[in-house]
């Protein structure tokens, strides 16, 4: 397996992280290319929850909610154009 190497989240994912950092979330997981979700994908992870209003975000990006420990947390942005993800916050035993 090859080592993922620091890359940068496309310019609609860069947004809401700027967006993140700004109201004091914090980067779990600094960017970086993983190749998954999909082949060039970049890959990056906020300790905290999303602090801004996700649950309208414009065309590419698609929220969804991941309550699985096995992946380690509850919000996700997915940008369906690039194939990024940021993820954000922990997960919630007993909570859909």
């Amino acid at each position: 397996m090859r080592t993922p190497t620091p890359a940068s989240l496309c310019p609609e994912l860069a947004r809401v992280l700027s967006t993140e950092l700004r109201r004091g979330n914090v980067l779990a997981r600094q960017p970086e290319r993983t190749d998954w979700p999909a082949r060039g994908s970049v890959f990056a992870s906020l300790r905290h929850d999303f602090r801004s209003d996700v649950r309208h975000v414009p065309t590419p990006l698609r929220h969804g909610l991941c309550n699985d420990p096995h992946y380690g947390w509850y919000e996700e942005l997915y940008c369906e154009e690039h194939g990024h993800l940021l993820v954000a916050g922990s997960p919630r035993l007993g909570k859909t």
